[in-house]
């Protein structure tokens, strides 16, 4: 599988830019899409996925063109949006059930070991029977990607999928995710979550202001904060000081003040102990130092 994106730009009416140039390729496995809220990953993940079509540049689906191929490529498509809905008189097993139709799949007997299999799968087959809006947060959340599982697509993309829920059920998700990765599928995960990325993708791009402004794997983007990652410790009267001068990762309570993590290539005055750097560190000091335009 791959998705190649050449120059990709959106302009919504009122010349709001959302995507200004955006190259990228997809290949198959975990590919994740980092950025702070605004930066445009919404925009990309549904002209995607068909829903919206770009103003400028061009999406290839192997030899599909996105443009040309819409029909054959939404065949392809499994898609779990940020503001996932169902039908809320429906049950959790109608739903997934109805979904299975529209995916192409008529024949009942087919259809019925399907949603089941689907059910197990994401964990919900007990709760088969319970209307789908009275699920928990966590719950409709797995019914999302179940959705977007069930129709077998080569192309699976979801759109900041954890948000909201708690950390068992990140968790989950995310372990659902990763075993999906490792079959010959495309899986593009557009998040704000750093920890999203950093425990299930090998490849990611950051997009930001419409601009992917790095293109790598993880630990190439942490490599960008080695020797920029310290631990400072810190009284009571400097924690607020410390806090406007430099980017805070953390702030944990010791036993004389505070240990608080930071991103800068020195600490100046404050006496500061380099440390290993994570996704998180990287993601915020380069982000930290992106140019204005």
């Amino acid at each position: 599988m791959n998705i190649s994106v050449e120059g990709l730009s959106m302009t919504y009416k009122g010349g709001t830019t959302a995507l200004a140039g955006v190259d990228l390729e997809i290949g198959s496995g975990m590919f994740g899409l980092l950025g702070p809220n605004g930066a445009g990953k919404t925009t990309l993940m549904r002209i995607l996925v068909t829903l919206m079509k770009p103003t400028g540049g061009s999406v290839r689906v192997n030899d599909l063109d996105l443009q040309k191929n819409r029909r054959e490529i939404r065949s392809m498509l499994g898609y779990l949006p940020q503001e996932f809905r169902f039908f809320s008189k429906l049950t959790t097993w109608e739903f997934l059930d109805y979904v299975t139709r529209l995916a192409g799949l008529k024949e009942a007997k087919k259809r019925t070991k399907a949603v089941g299999e689907m059910l197990e799968q994401v964990g919900l087959y007990d709760v088969r029977d319970r209307l789908a809006n009275k699920l928990s947060g966590g719950m409709k959340r797995r019914l999302g990607i179940a959705q977007a599982l069930i129709g077998e697509p080569k192309i699976i993309v979801v759109d900041e999928p954890t948000t909201g829920l708690d950390p068992e059920e990140r968790i989950r998700f995310r372990n659902l995710l990763a075993d999906m990765g490792q079959k010959d599928i495309a899986i593009i995960l557009s998040t704000h979550i750093v920890g999203d990325i950093s425990s299930t993708c090998h490849n990611m791009a950051l997009l930001d202001r419409g601009r992917v402004v790095f293109r790598g794997s993880p630990d190439g983007l942490i490599e960008k904060a080695r020797g920029r990652a310290w631990k400072i410790r810190a009284l009571d009267s400097e924690l607020e000081e410390i806090k406007t001068t430099f980017p805070v990762i953390s702030t944990v309570p010791a036993d004389d003040g505070w240990e608080v993590h930071v991103v800068a290539d020195d600490t100046g005055r404050w006496p500061g102990e380099e440390v290993e750097p994570d996704l998180e560190h990287a993601y915020v000091y380069f982000m930290e130092n992106q140019p204005e335009n």
